[in-house]
């Protein structure tokens, strides 16, 4: 799982992204765009462990890739290195500078916020419409634009041009994966997070931009990454007397956890053993042949039927071995659809 972390310069992108994993170093330390993986907390992958008695357990992770300055490129367009940089990513996450200046308090009014937002949306547009116009030239050129590509870059166009992201098109499965080479940032599902000032932190302060943002199909947060930042500094045991102040919750990476997995339709599933407690993520609906083929390529090729129980099932049984010895775990074909918090068992054989 890859979200992009981006936004103007002076935004607090890297406070954010030092925030999230936890890592206090790194705006001292950075000297380019980064990249941080945030382990995520899961009790039920916890409860898992202490039941199974593993040798080692792998929870889910999310890779944090920085994507850099969103300034844009002469002429207009989002820089070609951010563009490279985005390659490859299951959703962006746009960081927006709520505060006035550097260590500033004080929250920016709402419409500069929001004049923000329409700047960078314009610019993303602008990035996904230039190769697309550079494609219907070459196929104006080689007499096919009556063709299915043609028609279907010619509605993208359309849609590029009245500032629509492409995310809120209704494509079918077989146009987005015939679009899938461009690596169109716009098709991306987006989080908006406003860093706000500390004045207002703990208070909801843009409900337009979070408007804005429901109606243009976003996900959207609000975050005071620099009070966030130095409640990191205190020792846990500390902590206490501050987490009364409702702007220092430390809830942010929960919530950004949370919406990632909502923006993204996600289910977890788990295998076990003596060896290993694993935790998998899946988009919603996919089947048990598909599940078998996240963990290995040979086990999809080799499927034959998948084992499954839910996880307080297993853990109130006692066990895998337990599970099966009382007859609790389901016998389930490839077209199985994976639920949240199935412990899953595949056989196979290649």
């Amino acid at each position: 799982m890859k979200v992009g972390l981006a936004g103007y310069s002076g935004s607090g992108v890297t406070t954010i992204l030092s925030l999230l994993s936890e890592d206090l170093s790194l705006p001292e330390k950075q000297t380019g765009p980064e990249i941080r993986y945030l382990k995520l907390i899961d009790k039920r992958l916890d409860s898992l462990v202490d039941v199974c008695r593993p040798k080692k357990h792998t929870t889910v992770q999310i890779e944090i890739v920085e994507l850099g300055d969103l300034g844009p490129e002469e002429g207009g367009g989002i820089r070609s290195q951010i563009v490279s940089r985005a390659a490859g990513l299951d959703a962006m996450a746009l960081v927006l500078r709520g505060f006035w200046g550097p260590r500033a308090s004080q929250c920016r009014p709402a419409d500069e916020i929001l004049e923000e937002m329409s700047s960078l949306s314009d610019e993303f547009c602008l990035t996904d419409l230039l190769p697309v116009e550079s494609r219907m030239e070459r196929l104006a050129k080689e007499g096919k634009l009556a063709s299915r590509e043609a028609v279907l870059l010619e509605k993208i166009k359309a849609q590029l041009e009245e500032g629509d992201p492409i995310r809120n098109m209704d494509l079918a499965a077989g146009d987005r994966k015939d679009i899938s080479g461009y690596q169109f940032l716009t098709m991306y599902p987006l989080m908006v997070i406003a860093n706000v000032g500390e004045r207002e932190a703990g208070e909801f302060i843009y409900p337009e931009l979070e408007r804005k943002c429901s109606d243009s199909g976003s996900s959207y947060m609000e975050i005071c990454g620099l009070l966030e930042m130095e409640l990191l500094e205190i020792p846990i045991e500390e902590r206490g007397p501050f987490l009364k102040d409702p702007g220092l919750d430390m809830q942010s990476k929960e919530r950004f956890v949370s919406l990632v997995f909502r923006m993204l339709d996600l289910v977890t599933f788990y295998t076990v053993s003596d060896k290993e407690v694993r935790g998998w993520v899946v988009p919603e609906g996919t089947t048990a042949v598909q599940a078998a083929g996240r963990i290995h390529t040979d086990m999809e090729r080799g499927f034959i039927r998948a084992e499954a129980l839910s996880w307080d099932e297993l853990c109130s049984i006692g066990g895998l071995a337990e599970a099966r010895g009382s007859g609790e775990l389901r016998v389930e074909g490839k077209d199985y659809v994976i639920r949240d918090g199935d412990v899953i068992q595949i056989r196979f054989n290649i």
